[in-house]
């Protein structure tokens, strides 16, 4: 489908003039580059080899909707991605896993997420009997970056990789599906799903850093401006060896963050709300060519309240949201711009491969009202609208870690139906822009090829004339599961070679076949033969709004078994409820000073048991205070700490509790022991009481407690990324300044835990 002028001028309309300077390149001294074999990973002793293949770049957004983007009928300004798109191709049907985790494994392997033990989110690792589900991508997969690197390129990835176990982000590690350990020779970035964009959980290679402290940092300028930089010394160093990067962005996943002249932008944009909206982003996709001319706008979500329903102060709530969001998304756009321009300055842009997705659909996790702290969203801790009125100035400050109302995910997948995390076209559908001047003569041309996410790397190795090997550094290797798209680049009317995909995720399953497609929502506690399947004819049908199992019951036969066939043969494994199994099972765990910062989900699994913290500590002075351990912020986390010459531990829950429970006795000099225990007295409920040298100084009743890892760090001896206690947070991370000699954690095993 060729891009018309109409459609030139209506993205050209959307699109934000930016003005940006390239980093200047770095100076450094020449070095040669080492190739490598292409199945093992074995150094040759070659010298440099001449750049005749192109850079290749991923760029993946993040819980983005098929309509977000201006290219695909937004309002959002998005001009630099919407430049790509005007130059490049721009695919309509590519289809992605309904969540990051799974389809980022995909994506750099080029192979089923079920295969290489992607199962799930990179937080269900169901121990080595269930292979799909151990959070990581197996051995006997190996990365886009791992190949690329052991065919002569350099690799470097910047922003969120979550897709290792989250008990390997420790100081420690273990390191093996970090990403230096796949495929990457530079990274910096997040290893988990979600981080603070005023304040992120960083990681340099294979060690953690601190938060850059200058003015007005957001993290999306941070990782392009390392990203530039990685660039700067690749070019400088090796000018002929090209390069491989990952940019994979925080933006637009919760936390909604974005500074505030970008919120500015859309002041007034969203007061006629997501109905409104939602419609003309159907008119514009339509005017684009984005879908056929003869496409349903599916019906909206029953469980959205309509805009006429709510009341003025709900309106206003609730288009701040929308702003923030937009203002997010512009600001990413702008980022990627800066990198554009980067690679143009320094000569790459031209020769070079870009790929622009998104890893999911648009999300409903917010629910009816969104939230001020999105893991209350994803813990099911709801706000009345009063209380997030209140904060409605705050929403995309660093104080409103917030998510969108579900209205608002119900636009972004416009046309569709469905969500993040399900499988209708809602969740699985995303935008996909291909874009390489030197490989790709078609400028905005639209193509409608069914593609799935794995089917990006088998296209880089395609244009790079690389076999994915068989076996890599010893291990045997899955096939490719993807298929190359590269006829698609020069002919709009190339077959869809990709013709088959199953889909499972928690309990839900889906399966595609050359157009159509069958749908099953699990119901828990009923058995899965008496689950009800819908079915879609999508050469018919392009936004799923009309079941036809009814009429087509042989189809539906076939797709079922088939879908059985498929995740059989891919080592998928349907169960109803998914454990949730901690690396550090021990019931003794001792850190000692000096320990840097970890997941919560590497520590130690306190969880509905009752557990000791003790600290044995030595002060000579009363004004030595400061964090013993902490968990978390101010919304959800604990902290035990001295101030004042006392003994404190607060506990957080969501906001809505705060427990404070403060020696009633001060801490003597000298060496000292201090403890924390937790009885555990019934579901997520106990007694907390703290002890001085074995005497009870303070208890108080806990009504709940956390009952999943907070997105902050555990730390020993000090209290970073977000502060628990408001009495020290002018303080910075609190370090105590005494001495301690360990903090010891004694957990009751699980099995004797109060239920």
């Amino acid at each position: 489908m060729m891009i018309t002028k109409k459609r030139k001028l209506l993205i050209g309309l959307s699109a934000l003039s930016l003005t940006l300077a390239a980093v200047t390149n770095l100076c450094m001294p020449l070095a040669l580059a080492n190739e490598t074999d292409r199945n093992t990973g074995t150094p040759k002793t070659t010298g440099q080899m001449p750049k005749t293949k192109p850079n290749v770049v991923y760029i993946v957004l993040d819980d983005m909707g098929y309509s977000d983007l201006g290219s695909y009928g937004s309002e959002i300004k998005t001009p630099n991605i919407d430049k790509l798109a005007n130059d490049g191709l721009i695919y309509n049907n590519f289809n992605t896993c309904p969540v990051c985790s799974p389809t980022r494994a995909s994506l750099l392997t080029g192979r089923d997420n079920h295969a290489v033990g992607m199962g799930s989110l990179a937080s269900v690792d169901l121990g080595p009997e269930n292979p799909n589900m151990r959070a990581r991508i197996n051995d006997n997969a190996a990365t886009v970056a791992q190949v690329l690197k052991a065919n002569g390129y350099s690799t470097m990835g910047v922003g969120k990789w979550h897709v290792a176990p989250i008990s390997t982000a420790t100081p420690a590690g273990p390191f093996d599906y970090w990403p230096l350990a796949k495929g990457f020779e530079r990274y910096y970035g997040f290893l988990g799903g979600e981080t603070d964009q005023y304040d992120p959980v960083l990681i340099y290679d294979n060690h953690a850093v601190d938060t850059p402290k200058q003015p007005g940092y957001q993290f999306s300028a941070d990782m392009i401006d390392k990203a530039n930089r990685f660039i700067s010394d690749q070019v400088t160093v090796a000018p002929d060896k090209p390069f491989f990067l990952y940019v994979a962005l925080g933006a637009v996943h919760s936390p909604h963050q974005a500074p505030q002249k970008y919120i500015d932008m859309y002041k007034g944009v969203y007061d006629k709300g997501w109905d409104k909206i939602r419609e003309e982003r159907f008119a514009r996709q339509k005017q684009l060519g984005i879908i056929p001319a003869d496409a349903q706008l599916t019906e909206r979500d029953a469980k959205v309240k309509t805009w006429e329903s709510l009341s003025a102060d709900e309106k206003k709530l609730f288009a701040r949201y929308e702003e923030t969001y937009a203002g997010f998304l512009t600001y990413a756009d702008e980022q990627i711009g800066r990198l554009i321009d980067h690679l143009k300055a320094t000569g790459q842009y031209d020769n070079t491969i870009i790929t622009v997705i998104s890893d999911n659909g648009a999300t409903d996790t917010g629910g009816e009202y969104g939230t001020d702290y999105d893991l209350k969203a994803y813990r099911s801790i709801s706000m009345t609208p009063a209380e997030l009125i209140a904060r409605k100035d705050k929403i995309g400050g660093p104080e409103f870690r917030g998510i969108y109302a579900n209205g608002w995910g119900m636009v972004g997948n416009t046309p569709f139906s469905g969500y993040k995390f399900g499988l209708y076209n809602g969740g699985t559908r995303d935008p996909l822009i291909v874009h390489w001047p030197k490989g790709i003569k078609a400028k905005g041309e639209i193509r409608s090829q069914y593609v799935h996410v794995t089917d990006i790397t088998p296209t880089v190795y395609d244009i790079l004339n690389i076999d994915a090997p068989k076996s890599f550094q010893g291990v045997n290797q899955l096939p490719l599961d993807g298929k190359s798209i590269v006829d698609t680049f020069a002919d709009g009317q190339a077959p869809t070679k990709h013709n088959v995909q199953y889909y499972l995720f928690q309990s839900d399953r889906s399966i595609y076949k050359d157009g159509w497609k069958a749908i099953s929502n699990h119901k828990k506690g009923t058995s899965f033969e008496q689950d009800t399947w819908k079915l879609f004819n999508l050469n018919e049908d392009f936004s799923e709004s009309r079941d036809v199992a009814a009429a087509n019951p042989e189809k539906l036969k076939e797709l079922q078994a088939l879908w059985q066939k498929e995740a059989k043969e891919h080592g998928a494994i349907l169960k109803e409820t998914l454990s949730v199994p901690t690396a550090f099972r021990r019931d003794v765990y001792k850190a000692y000073p000096g320990v840097n910062q970890m997941s919560s989900g590497a520590g130690p699994n306190t969880y509905n048991k009752s557990y000791t913290i003790t600290v044995p500590i030595e002060r000579d002075s009363k004004s030595q205070e400061g964090v013993l351990v902490s968990l978390g912020n101010s919304s959800a986390g604990y902290a035990l700490f001295i101030q004042n010459n006392k003994l404190i531990y607060q506990h957080n829950y969501f906001d809505k509790e705060i427990t404070r429970i403060e020696s009633n006795e001060k801490l003597p000099l000298g060496k000292v022991e201090v403890k924390y225990a937790y009885t555990n007295t019934g579901s997520y409920t106990g007694k907390g009481q703290l002890f001085i040298n074995g005497k009870l100084v303070g208890e108080k009743l806990i009504p709940h407690t956390l009952f999943q890892s907070s997105d902050e760090t555990f730390d020993i001896g000090c209290d970073r990324h977000g502060i628990v206690s408001a009495s020290y947070k002018d303080k910075g991370e609190f370090a105590f300044n005494g001495k301690f000699e360990y903090v010891l954690f004694e957990m009751q095993p699980a099995s004797q835990a109060a239920k």
